[in-house]
């Protein structure tokens, strides 16, 4: 068999038209990859990548595999070999399965070339080696893989004809219509759960998944399968022709037509294995994620709601067509993401559809305002159509249906003031999340009450109402003032035969920016609701400053903002300073420098009163968190509280220095340049996380206003419970339009025009403090953006182009030559 796959592969080799073949297929892809202005282009692409490769390559496999596999046995019957072969001690199986190695071994060898392009996209990331490389060699399986089939196939095309035209044109047909024709079928004739399953008959199904970088169980179980079915087939094929020489020397017809059973029976057990093996692998499954970021796999909380799902949950997604390249690109992860989902419920089902494909503009037009009343928001892009600059609107979103209900998702996370590539990368990154939110806020049978506390001069609706509205997604949210009344944070319930104890009526609590001070019975009730498990995000201003003062006076004053809080979070495990962090590292403000004629000049400086804070910790509060804004923040220390766990969450940079108050501040720092030398205290704490079982502020001093008040069930260790302080009110209001007075989104900055991380901040919070910690992971997984680097793209275009292009020919004539001399010399030696 061995002696069989030499003489195979040499046959090849030895002859002019295999390098032709090979040559062919990689200046083909060297035009497409490297030269030629399409969307394959990896250079134009921008992306540090070899998508095009793997998407392009498997159509030109459809005319290379069968030109390499086209006389595996077509030649053999023709110049009338095949019976002399099949004399040797060579069973039929050795003799397939040596054809079929062969053509496998010469697909690796039309494939190694192509390492050039690995090497070039490699060298030309943004920094050098920013390239996915796990992702890059799962593709290359799946190629490789993909190849391998195209070989069976192919080699049972050569053995049902003599002629090697007719076996290429036979493989190429056959090839296309497992690779691509049941997708076609699905797509023009049938829909949902059938045109899903019909197009995982397909090879395009599982080479998809496979070429993104994942290695499923399941998709190699299909590909082998194939593989075996036709090296069935072609067992069959060859068994037919000793029917045929059967004829001629038997006369027992029993025995010809046992023969022919036999071998159809072979094929009927083959498929039947095939069949059973394939759909146990549907429930039993391995999947690797090969990628750098594992971003195909999907986090353990969206993977138990996706097995916990009871109903069809149906996308409608509205990204379909010839767009740029980003665009393409969220086109492709959210395919493939909804391709994840279902590979934990088959439940998960979706379509994608062009909302522009109708070609009257009437028609096309009522489209898109039944898009916009459903709630999706349309995009216009700039797109060019035969050299012409055209205006396309797009509505990158989907419709998610679940009983009967729909929801607006949409999957292009615009953001005001930040870079479309950035926005797209944000986007793609955020899709799990995004689509996670979506099933559970369809699917939650019930949402958890949080509550926002008024009364001591909190920050009023309009100025959280960004946050507010993010939040409804999830929970219920309230505003409550306590006032003094027991049942402002609990109430009694009918289950409780007792009728004795109080319970919590919120999840959590949100104590925003107080400038009043709390009154000890308040404290008291907001005491016992934290003792019964009771969670609270406490953002507080030690110091009251206001920037109004500074818009027409130079000097304004900082001073301590006493609202009665300091005794509780001391006894709870931190202490919020009197004091103003200043930092190198801050947001700009513009100042007016001058005139410039009618008009007033301004100019942008670091305002240091505005701290632009970090992660502390890889928490995952802060994990991949942007920098959040702040405006006058204090700082907080440690209280060592026996068994109370403390986390810390945001800090300022290592450039920062702490200022007593009362304070001058003034806008004269702007004129000088700031001595470093006095930013000597690093690593401010600004935000602290605490957790374990809190002692009552009262145990063994009940105020008196409500010592006789009974009923109040008085607990002096709390139930295991989490609380978060943040020395900034300001974290979490959101600013106004300078002109219009509507409010912005959370962490949006409408003078830089930058959008920072406060919302996802507070939201991280919150999902922490209600549980849902699980739910924040999904939001604050990271894929990188790995870009090339466009500048020495630009520089050294040529060069790249002629190394991609020409290389990969020039080893293939060097192997050539080569072997051709080595040859001649062992037969001039021999002779």
């Amino acid at each position: 068999m061995f002696t069989l796959l030499k003489k195979e592969i040499n046959s090849f080799l030895n002859a002019l038209i295999g390098y032709i073949v090979i040559i062919v297929f990689l200046v083909f892809m060297g035009l497409f990859l490297w030269l030629l202005p399409m969307q394959f282009n990896i250079l134009d692409f921008g992306y540090a990548n070899l998508d095009g490769l793997f998407i392009f390559a498997p159509f030109v496999f459809l005319f290379l595999i069968p030109a390499i596999t086209m006389r595996s046995f077509a030649e053999e019957k023709r110049s009338g070999t095949l019976e002399l072969l099949l004399t040797q001690p060579l069973t039929d199986n050795q003799i397939i399965l040596a054809k079929w190695l062969s053509g496998v071994v010469l697909v690796a060898f039309a494939l190694l070339p192509t390492l050039i392009y690995f090497l070039s996209v490699y060298l030309l990331g943004d920094p050098a080696g920013n390239m996915d490389t796990g992702a890059t060699w799962g593709s290359y399986m799946g190629l490789f893989l993909l190849g391998a089939v195209f070989v069976a196939i192919g080699i049972f095309a050569s053995s049902i004809s003599d002629n090697q035209i007719v076996a290429f044109i036979t493989a190429a047909f056959l090839s296309a219509f497992l690779y691509i024709g049941f997708e076609l079928f699905s797509d023009f004739t049938l829909s949902g759960t059938v045109a899903l399953f019909v197009q995982s008959l397909g090879i395009n199904a599982h080479y998809a998944s496979m070429s993104r970088g994942v290695i499923d169980s399941r998709d190699l179980v299909y590909f082998f399968s194939v593989i075996l079915l036709f090296i069935l087939l072609t067992k069959v094929s060859m068994e037919s022709r000793k029917w045929k020489t059967m004829k001629l020397r038997v006369t027992d017809f029993e025995l010809r037509v046992n023969t022919r059973k036999n071998s159809f029976l072979l094929l009927g057990i083959g498929l039947t294995f095939i069949i059973l093996v394939n759909i146990i692998s549907t429930f039993v499954f391995y999947r690797l994620d090969l990628t750098a970021e594992k971003k195909y796999s999907l986090s353990p909380y969206t993977r138990d709601m996706l097995k916990n799902l009871d109903d069809i949950v149906y996308f409608k997604v509205y990204l379909h067509g010839d767009f740029p390249s980003g665009f393409k690109r969220l086109e492709k992860e959210t395919r493939e993401l909804l391709d994840e989902f279902r590979s934990y419920n088959k439940d998960i089902e979706y379509e994608f559809i062009d909302p522009s494909e109708s070609p009257g503009t009437e028609e096309r037009n009522s489209v898109y305002e039944l898009l916009m009343e459903k709630g999706l928001v349309p995009t216009s892009l700039r797109v060019n159509e035969k050299g012409q600059s055209k205006q396309q609107v797009i509505f990158p979103g989907t419709i998610v249906t679940y009983k009967g209900r729909d929801l607006p998702v949409q999957l292009l996370q615009s953001q005001l003031g930040i870079p479309p590539q950035e926005v797209l990368n944000n986007s793609v990154q955020n899709l799990e999340y995004n689509l996670t939110s979506a099933i559970r806020r369809l699917t939650a049978a019930k949402k958890d009450k949080i509550a926002f506390l008024e009364g001591q001069g909190e920050l009023g609706r309009m100025e959280t109402v960004d946050i507010e509205v993010a939040l409804s997604e999830y929970y219920i949210t309230e505003r409550v003032a306590i006032n003094g009344k027991i049942n402002s944070l609990a109430e009694r319930r009918k289950y409780d035969t007792t009728g004795k104890r109080l319970f919590n009526k919120f999840k959590a609590i949100i104590i925003a920016k107080p400038t009043r001070t709390f009154d000890e019975k308040d404290k008291f009730l907001l005491d016992q609701y934290i003792m019964r498990g009771g969670k609270v995000l406490w953002l507080i201003d030690p110091v009251f400053a206001s920037m109004d003062s500074l818009q027409t006076n130079n000097e304004t004053f900082g001073v301590y903002l006493d609202v009665n809080l300091d005794d509780m979070l001391f006894r709870y495990g931190s202490r919020i300073n009197h004091q103003m962090v200043m930092d190198l590292n801050a947001l700009p403000i513009p100042v007016k420098t001058g005139q410039m004629g009618n008009k007033p000049n301004f100019e942008f400086f670091p305002w240091y009163y505005f701290p632009l804070v970090t992660p502390a910790s890889a928490h995952p509060i802060v994990r991949n968190l942007n920098a959040v804004k702040t405006e006058f923040p204090g700082n907080i220390d440690s209280v060592d509280v026996p068994g109370i766990r403390r986390t810390k969450l945001l800090v300022s940079s290592k450039y920062a220095r702490t200022v007593n108050t009362p304070a001058v501040i003034s806008l004269n720092i702007l004129k000088q340049e700031p001595d470093e030398r006095l930013f000597n205290n690093p690593y401010q704490v600004i935000a602290i996380l605490m957790e374990g079982q809190f002692s009552s502020l009262y145990e063994n001093r009940i105020p008196p206003a409500i010592a006789e008040d009974t009923g109040i069930g008085f607990k002096a260790l709390s139930n295991p419970t989490t609380m978060i302080v943040v020395a900034d009110g300001d974290v979490i209001r959101n600013q106004f339009q300078a002109v219009s007075g509507t409010p912005l989104p959370l962490g949006y900055d409408q003078y830089t025009g930058q959008t920072f991380g406060n919302k996802e901040f507070i939201l991280n919070c919150v999902n922490h403090l209600c549980d849902d910690e699980g739910f924040m992971t999904v939001r604050t997984r990271e894929v990188k953006l790995r870009l090339l680097d466009m500048q020495r793209v630009e520089k050294q275009k040529l060069f790249w182009q002629l190394i991609n292009i020409l290389v990969p020919v020039i080893l293939i004539i060097l192997f050539g030559f080569a072997k051709t001399f080595i040859r001649k010399n062992k037969y001039a030696r021999i002779s």
